[in-house]
């Protein structure tokens, strides 16, 4: 495998959804946390094609990634991009659904992952809820067997008030059971994601010099055992939250309707409206629960013809885009500077949609579900 040299001399990322020729020899390692803990920036340090960093908690990766990358010694590898947990638009069963559909589809092919690198912002004061609930879906999905070949690493060092408050948060994670203790119990190894691209080559180097290649339980469970998502340890995770939080939109609904009965028979116009709203509120957000909770239910094929579905429509997008782009050159009457920016960015569709047809080819063609 080679990942070969960019063929634009243009320093601005762009947005790489899709991945040359993957061999069953070619080391494939995952990197996988919560929105906003630094997977495109670590992933950038490698990569030959730069991908679009987001900010705060709006995540710039809505889909798996596979990026071809090489270590500083001039090391082949890849890194799969995946798309954040605890996103601000999107839930966590619709990206469990995502990662799913290509870990599947990789399984399909004979492409095993060399490791996970599971990253962890050490800057947060506190663990909430939805991170609690992230590592444990991310123990299920990965299996207590496979631990060993999970790489924990702590991000945004620099973002601490001291090294000693780091220091005592990554103490509390090594040794809270809810957190990250039996995963080091069962042999993942613990790193400092503090010093760029050193700390990520350490990183990289240690998965790479373990050559132990893993099958997660998620890709038993859903290949092998024919299981579906919500029948998953992971699945089985999400699903249960989302359940809670529907009972708990149930009682707040039934609390609200008595309220506003009570207010009706007193003729409290204001409150009544007041209560109304929250009502609607409070049945929108049962409403989505319970739809997803129906789609957690799906079965793998309908996985694959939704994603279908989206990438059809990313390619219609793609191709639209590079005929403006033409009409734009083909109009052009400014300077060589400006004709030549415009063709960069033709060569970067161009770019984008090649690998697009090749990944809609492999996974969609007529073989059937195949990654690569």
């Amino acid at each position: 495998m080679a990942t070969g040299s960019h063929p634009l001399q243009d320093p601005d990322p762009i947005d790489v959804h899709d991945f040359p020729q993957i061999g069953s020899d070619d080391i494939v390692i995952a990197v996988m946390g919560i929105t906003g803990c630094g997977k495109t920036t670590f992933i950038n340090y490698f990569s030959d094609y730069p991908l679009m960093i987001g900010h705060g908690l709006e995540s710039c990766t809505e889909m798996v990634q596979v990026v071809p990358c090489k270590l500083p010694s001039g090391k082949n590898f890849f890194l799969v991009d995946t798309p954040g947990f605890d996103d601000t638009f999107r839930s966590d069963s619709e990206i469990l659904r995502e990662i799913a559909l290509w870990l599947n589809a990789a399984h399909k092919s004979h492409i095993k992952l060399a490791g996970i690198i599971y990253l962890h912002r050490i800057a947060d004061v506190r663990i909430r809820g939805a991170g609690v609930r992230n590592i444990k879906m991310f123990k299920k999905l990965c299996g207590d067997n496979n631990m060993a070949s999970v790489v924990l690493a702590t991000t945004m060092w620099e973002f601490t008030t001291t090294d000693e408050i780091g220091k005592r948060r990554e103490q509390e994670l090594k040794e809270q059971s809810i957190l990250w203790k039996t995963m080091i119990e069962h042999g993942s190894k613990v790193f400092r994601q503090d010093r760029e691209i050193a700390s990520a080559t350490t990183i990289i180097e240690y998965l790479m010099a373990r050559r132990i290649s893993m099958t997660l339980d998620i890709q038993h469970e859903m290949v092998d055992q024919k299981l579906q998502l919500g029948q998953t340890g992971a699945g089985a995770e999400v699903t249960s939250e989302i359940e809670k939080q529907r009972q708990r939109y149930e009682r707040k609904l039934k609390e609200v309707e008595s309220l506003l009965l009570e207010a009706l028979e007193k003729k409290d116009g204001e409150e009544t409206d007041c209560l109304q709203d929250a009502l609607k509120e409070f049945q929108l957000k049962k409403k989505k629960r319970d739809y997803e909770a129906i789609k957690m239910q799906d079965d793998e094929k309908m996985l694959h013809e939704e994603m279908k579905t989206r990438y059809e429509k990313q390619m219609e997008d793609l191709t639209k885009s590079m005929a403006e782009k033409e009409l734009k050159i083909q109009a052009q009457v400014a300077s060589l500077k400006e004709n030549h920016a415009h063709e960069l960015d033709m060569q970067k569709l161009r770019l984008q949609k090649e690998w697009k047809e090749k990944y809609y080819k492999a996974i969609y063609g007529p073989s059937g579900c195949s990654v690569m």
